[in-house]
């Protein structure tokens, strides 16, 4: 796996990709095509991003699909399960209890910060059932968010899995972006305060 995706950064770098950022290993639902010929494709796969930040904030009152797509699109959603690009194909098995090493290719990097989640699918056959879904997940460190840096470009990040097993797991990464200005608790009118862009990418999981 490690040098096929060496391989796919080596051909994202090379080429002129507009975008910001997605889950790579374990590759998103959106990403598996890089990996896996009989995924479908998605060449937009940096760019699940909730619809955009107009959509997300000015018209869907900062709410955004569970996998990132717009909070309003028809169910099952593109990166949902059953969705157009949720099609069950397993990207990673991880032993319970374990420490799993993600990694995150920024096509643009916006600051902000990384969170990580865990829904355990209620029906393999249906979307997931919501936002409720989704729990949190800490990193390595006991800490809950990665702050992202001006450089940062291929990240990765260390994340405790529970001690339990699941048979069709859904690991969530989301970004919250930092670049948009708003006011912030001061008064005060900075970058990162405000209403900012996100983006999510998830991917199916196995933990035994």
């Amino acid at each position: 796996m490690m040098s096929k995706l060496c391989f796919v950064l080596l051909s994202m770098f090379v080429s002129n990709i507009a975008g910001h950022g997605m889950m790579l290993d374990p590759p998103n639902r959106s990403s598996l095509w890089r990996f896996n010929s009989s995924a479908p494709s998605n060449f937009n796969d940096n760019q699940n991003w909730c619809g955009g930040n107009w959509v997300q904030n000015g018209i869907n009152g900062g709410k955004c699909g569970v996998c990132g797509d717009s909070y309003t699109d028809p169910h099952p959603q593109d990166n949902e399960n059953t969705g157009k690009y949720g099609v069950g194909i397993i990207a990673g098995t991880y032993e319970a209890g374990s420490v799993v090493e993600v990694l995150i290719h920024l096509t643009a990097n916006h600051l902000g910060e990384f969170t990580y989640s865990l829904c355990e699918l209620e029906d393999p056959n249906a979307p997931e059932s919501g936002e409720e879904c989704f729990q949190p997940l800490k990193f390595e460190d006991g800490s809950e968010r990665f702050i992202v840096e001006a450089d940062d470009e291929i990240v990765r990040n260390r994340i405790q899995l529970p001690n339990s097993t699941c048979e069709r797991c859904v690991l969530r990464w989301t970004y919250k972006c930092g670049n948009s200005w708003g006011v912030c608790d001061d008064q005060v009118w900075r970058p990162g305060c405000g209403p900012q862009e996100h983006f999510r990418s998830c991917s199916d999981i196995v933990i035994a």
